[in-house]
């Protein structure tokens, strides 16, 4: 009888103490033992206010318990905080992703706890793609992208201080700091998630299957390893850009090799499309003089063939009370195309994309960014990205 009290009270103790969040949405140490900040290349939302990277698991009130057919978020797109130096993830198709949260005192471990604290499924799921960035914790449910296991508690838990274990569990330094340390997840981002802008929730069940705890993390999608590297060199030219390559992941599953040591990713080269007349840009494009070689000594203009090209277009200030910006992108090579500040509402073909602007601190930044893959190499000085855009009062 005094075993099964002093369980019970084990287990509330824990549900007490019960709070966790994801703290880096794209890390790049695979088990990692101990938190390093430099180490992040992506984060979830608003965690320049609630989960600092200098700060590594001090709570701030970040952990967020949704009922469920309330928001699957804590907070909206709008009040995501992302900025230089806490962006969006960017992953590419086929990668192997690893997450990293601080572990609050929930690691099963004999030598600092005991083998009975509970681990109920940890999961990843998604919205539709460029959409569904506010929806609802069930809404969120239906599209699962990742397992990422179960932690072994009680009898089944008979190796609780060996490392790497599955679920969210997986902390090499726990008993060091039980409150602090790091965990980590890996999984497989599947083929379904293709190139675009996601939204993806974090679901913990800790003490039972409706005991959960969720965290939102926007993701950008690219194509292939090498257009995701000069994505984040360009934000960040020291940046870590290693992944993880094979193994297992936090479900006991075969991790992914895709982009390591040059294989390939799962994306095949798009056919040449032709263009339409009807999407075609009716602005004339600007030109650019190409001389013929000299004597020796003297310049010519080139062209200038870019194969990614990235940067933004400046819309103006708005008029006062404008609810909507429309935005027509043109680009004169066929081109695969993401935004930022904006949300896309059609692509016709690779030439046109149709986006809008309606959160007001997208229409108060004035610019609409964008990250373009051209299908092959594009002379932009005879044929730049092109915008129309129309206010909606």
């Amino acid at each position: 009888m005094k075993i099964l009290v002093t369980f019970a009270l084990l287990g509330l103790i824990g549900y007490a103490r019960c709070h966790s969040w994801i703290a880096c949405s794209d890390y790049c140490e695979k088990n990692g033992a101990d938190w390093d900040p430099n180490c992040c290349r992506g984060f979830p939302r608003t965690a320049n206010q609630f989960a600092q990277k200098n700060s590594f698991g001090q709570d701030r009130g970040y952990d967020f318990q949704p009922s469920a057919n309330g928001p699957g978020c804590r907070n909206t797109y709008a009040q995501g905080g992302y900025s230089s130096q806490y962006p969006k993830a960017i992953y590419y198709e086929g990668q192997q992703v690893i997450l990293a949260h601080p572990m609050k005192n929930h690691g099963a471990d004999a030598a600092c706890t005991n083998i009975h604290i509970p681990d109920n499924g940890n999961k990843i799921y998604r919205g539709l793609k460029d959409t569904d960035r506010d929806r609802s914790f069930s809404y969120y449910r239906q599209i699962e992208v990742a397992d990422l296991g179960v932690s072994p508690v009680g009898s089944a838990n008979t190796q609780s201080s060996k490392y790497p274990k599955l679920g969210y569990q997986n902390a090499p330094n726990f008993c060091k700091d039980t409150d602090k340390s790091m965990g980590t997840y890996s999984f497989n981002l599947p083929s379904d998630v293709t190139a675009g802008e996601y939204t993806f929730m974090w679901r913990w069940s800790f003490n039972g299957p409706s005991n959960n705890y969720a965290t939102c993390f926007d993701v950008i999608v690219v194509r292939t390893k090498v257009e995701r590297d000069n994505m984040l060199r360009q934000a960040n030219p020291s940046v870590n850009l290693e992944v993880a390559c094979g193994g297992t992941t936090s479900n006991g599953g075969q991790g992914t090799s895709v982009g390591c040591n040059g294989s390939p990713t799962p994306s095949t080269t798009p056919p040449t499309t032709t263009r339409s007349t009807t999407t075609r840009r009716t602005t004339t494009p600007r030109t650019t003089t190409t001389t013929t070689a000299g004597p020796p000594g003297t310049s010519r203009r080139v062209p200038v063939m870019a194969a990614q090209l990235t940067g933004d277009f400046d819309l103006g200030t708005p008029a006062n009370r404008v609810s909507k910006r429309y935005v027509t992108v043109y680009f004169d090579c066929p081109a695969t195309a993401q935004f930022v500040n904006a949300r896309l509402v059609s692509n016709p073909d690779k030439f046109q994309y149709d986006l809008v602007q309606e959160q007001s601190e997208h229409i108060a930044s004035r610019k609409i960014i964008y990250y373009v893959t051209y299908d092959e190499a594009c002379n932009i000085g005879s044929n730049p990205p092109i915008a129309t855009i129309m206010d909606e009062q």
